[in-house]
């Protein structure tokens, strides 16, 4: 039995590249990790309201934090070439998901795990979510993974 599943946190280091993704993804297999770890949220539901018009300075220039968040936010076509991706090298993938809607969005995908983000420790909607997906306390992803 293996005793230790290593995650990388990509979280949304990837600027929205998904050429950096890849690279990250590369560079965590590359160590020989198991699973890389992104974040999923809907920026309109997860920015707070006085944080939504803040400027901010970005990789795009001056804008918005919400226009920042939309920008760095990855959708279906992306999560897809993941998903593909990671199974070629192979690795697993994961996010935590920010809301509601990025749970849903995440569930369709076979993931070895859902890590709630922290942020949403306290979120009844999203934690509701648990049983619905099959998440159940204690479980661990690579309990049954054998050492390579």
């Amino acid at each position: 039995m293996r005793l230790l599943y290593i995650i990388t946190e990509i979280g949304i280091n990837h600027n929205g590249d998904l050429q950096i993704a890849k690279k990250l993804i590369d560079a965590a297999n590359a160590c020989g990790w198991d699973c890389v770890k992104f974040q999923k949220r809907e920026p309109e539901k997860a920015v707070p309201e006085e944080q939504k018009n803040v400027m901010r300075d970005t990789p795009w220039g001056r804008i918005t934090y919400l226009e920042y968040k939309k920008k760095v936010e990855f959708g279906k076509a992306e999560y897809d070439y993941i998903d593909a991706y990671c199974r070629e090298k192979p690795n697993a993938w994961t996010a935590s998901p920010w809301d509601v809607p990025s749970m849903e969005f995440l569930l369709e995908y076979d993931l070895p795990f859902i890590k709630i983000a922290s942020a949403g420790n306290s979120d009844r909607g999203l934690l509701k979510q648990k049983p619905a997906a099959g998440i159940h306390r204690n479980e661990h992803p690579g309990g049954d993974r054998q050492n390579s």
